[in-house]
C-alpha cells in the first residue's frame, strides 16, 4: 500500500509541473504511432466527432487553457478519450480536455470541452454535454445523454462575451 500511495504521489507530483495536458498530448501521439487493430479500443486515438465542433476562441491554447479554469470554472480531464486529426497533412493533436460540472464531482452531467491548436495562435473548440462518468460511468461508456448541440449551447453561455466564431465544421477537423 506504501508503494502504491507514493507511486500515485510521485506520477500526480510529474503531472502537475509537466503539465496534464503535456502528458497526454505525449500519450496521445505515442497512442497514435500504434496501429488500431492492436490496440485496445479505449486507447484508440479518434478523430473529434464533426458535430461536435464549436468554432475557434481567438485565444492562444495556453490561454484558454488557464482561463478555463480560472475564470470559468472548468477541471482538467485526465480520463478521457485522445482526439488527433489531419489538417493540410499533419497531425493535429488536442491540447486540452476540460470538464464543467456545474454541481462539482456529483453534478449528474458535465459539459466536456477539448482544445485544438490553430493557425495565428488561436484556439478550436470541441464539446459535447453528456453524462458524468464519476455519477454513471457505464451509460456514460454507452453514450447515454450524449448531445453537442447542448454542449455548444452551454458552452456559449459560460463564454458568452468571449470571441467565439460561429462553428463551420466544414472548414474545420476531419
Amino acid at each position: 500500500m506504501a508503494m502504491l500511495s507514493a507511486s500515485l504521489l510521485l506520477g500526480w507530483t510529474v503531472a502537475s509541473r509537466v503539465g496534464i495536458y503535456r502528458l497526454r498530448l505525449v500519450t496521445g501521439r505515442l497512442l497514435a504511432a500504434v496501429p488500431d487493430s492492436i490496440m485496445p479500443r479505449h486507447f484508440n486515438v479518434l478523430p473529434p466527432p464533426p458535430p461536435e465542433y464549436v468554432g475557434v476562441w481567438d485565444v492562444d491554447p495556453a490561454v484558454a487553457r488557464r482561463r478555463l479554469r480560472s475564470e470559468f470554472g472548468f477541471r482538467r480531464l485526465v480520463r478521457a478519450y485522445f482526439h488527433c486529426y489531419e489538417r493540410d497533412g499533419r497531425s493535429v493533436h488536442e491540447v486540452g480536455s476540460f470538464v464543467y460540472r456545474s454541481d462539482g464531482w456529483t453534478s449528474t452531467h458535465q459539459l466536456h470541452v477539448r482544445l485544438f491548436p490553430i493557425e495565428k495562435g488561436r484556439t478550436e473548440l470541441w464539446c459535447h454535454w453528456e453524462l458524468n462518468a464519476n455519477v454513471s460511468p457505464l451509460a456514460h461508456l454507452r453514450r447515454e445523454g450524449y448531445d453537442p448541440a447542448e454542449g455548444e449551447r452551454r458552452l456559449r453561455e459560460l463564454l458568452i462575451d468571449e470571441p467565439i466564431s460561429e462553428g463551420d465544421a466544414d472548414s474545420a477537423g476531419p
